[in-house]
């Protein structure tokens, strides 16, 4: 007997701020979380940092940690106490660390790290390599050591699919949990790319937008998902954890419910590293196992929160399979304009503000989308917030893609 799964803990640190409360009075403020990092010379989402309330500080860890410890690995700790605490789980008995697994991945190594080390070894000082420099390039390492925090022994994975990483990783819990292999599971994504190593490889992809206009002094234009100008992404960093566990126990612990997963769907167009087919195939084939595997018609369907990062190809192809799957009869938006790109970590992220976006019963626009060259009868969300359509029961589906050809869709419901 298949066991029905939901959400009862969020966590995360976006480029809003840490908690999840940052996260929606960002987005619901249609405020943009990027800015200009001289640095780097473009314009990024990094997380705050620094002593100030809702800003991510490295301090509350001890000195050790931020020895040993790269910083996805802090953002994750950071991420998972959050959702713990919020799942009200936070003091557990010894049957619970048996039966929690962890799956929290991210795609990219820290490179900063690799980087200073191979500086090391070319000037002949490999003696002042860390003990702990493989550690912090694995990328399994983050949940490994939110096992060893808190005890958890049902498993740790670390699934990778580039931008579908987050997506993927709660899937997979999502499956295990309904199969019965385990009670509950902390999953999740991180990512802390931000340096000049990714962007100079992702500007010779020619994937990052190459213009920083703005519409005000603090409101940055450049990621436009679906919008006429748009050409490209910009890199954010983040982490997002959820709490998944069986709908029996949460009801038994009285723990508060934010959602259920119906289910999800994957597939693979097999045709471009890094660009989607522009038939949007495959993101149809994910949309409609996701709504198979759910027990959904399209019809049950009222929203989509979109992987749309503000490309070309990428927008189109998406808003093609929206299209032929709904019509104009769903809401369909990206949170890309608020908050950039956040690679590995923007599923999980986008998935936890899409949660708190049906628990609230409000429906977020596009920001930054003016104008659309998108010609598909779809029902575009922009300029204002909407009030989810009346309905016997609110359901989004939540999609990302990823380079390789990695597309994941999960479908969420009130309960």
């Amino acid at each position: 007997m298949s066991q029905r799964v939901v959400v009862t803990g969020l966590g995360t640190v976006s480029p809003y701020g840490v908690g999840v409360r940052r996260l929606w009075d960002g987005i619901r403020q249609n405020k943009s979380g990027l800015k200009y990092d001289q640095t780097l010379g473009v314009v990024v989402g990094s997380v705050p940092r620094g002593e100030d309330e809702g800003n991510f500080n490295v301090n509350e860890f001890t000195v050790r940690d931020q020895r040993e410890m790269s910083i996805p690995t802090l953002l994750t700790l950071k991420g998972v106490e959050e959702a713990l605490q919020n799942a009200d789980l936070h003091q557990v008995d010894r049957e619970f660390h048996r039966d929690t697994a962890v799956n929290i991945g991210m795609g990219i190594a820290d490179l900063e790290e690799i980087h200073k080390t191979g500086t090391l070894i070319e000037n002949g000082k490999s003696r002042q390599v860390g003990p702990f420099f493989v550690p912090k390039i694995l990328t399994n390492i983050p949940g490994g050591y939110v096992a060893l925090k808190y005890g958890f022994k049902g498993g740790n994975s670390s699934s990778t699919t580039a931008c579908a990483t987050g997506l993927t990783c709660i899937a997979e819990s999502f499956a295990q949990i309904q199969a019965g292999r385990v009670r509950r599971a902390v999953a999740g994504s991180v990512e802390s790319c931000l340096n000049q190593i990714s962007v100079v490889g992702f500007q010779r992809m020619r994937a990052l937008a190459s213009k920083t206009d703005t519409l005000d002094d603090t409101h940055y234009s450049v990621s436009r998902p679906f919008d006429t100008n748009r050409n490209g992404f910009l890199l954010s960093e983040g982490a997002g954890i959820v709490v998944l566990e069986r709908l029996d126990d949460a009801k038994a612990r009285g723990a508060k419910i934010y959602a259920e997963i119906l289910g999800y769907g994957i597939s693979n167009d097999a045709y471009h590293l890094t660009s989607p087919h522009p038939d949007g195939l495959a993101s149809e084939w994910s949309i409609r196992r996701c709504l198979t595997d759910s027990g959904l018609s399209p019809d049950d369907v009222q929203y989509v929160n979109a992987h749309a990062t503000s490309t070309k190809v990428g927008d189109k192809a998406e808003a093609i399979s929206i299209a032929r799957l709904f019509g104009s009869n769903v809401a369909l938006s990206s949170l890309k304009g608020h908050l950039g790109h956040c690679v590995s970590a923007a599923g999980s992220i986008e998935t936890i503000a899409s949660i708190t976006a049906l628990c609230n019963g409000k429906i977020p626009p596009t920001l930054n989308l003016q104008s659309t060259d998108i010609e598909e009868d779809i029902d575009l969300v922009q300029g204002d917030w909407r009030d989810w359509p009346k309905c016997s029961r609110r359901v989004v589906v939540k999609n990302s893609f990823g380079f390789g050809g990695a597309f994941v869709s999960l479908a969420f419901a009130q309960i």
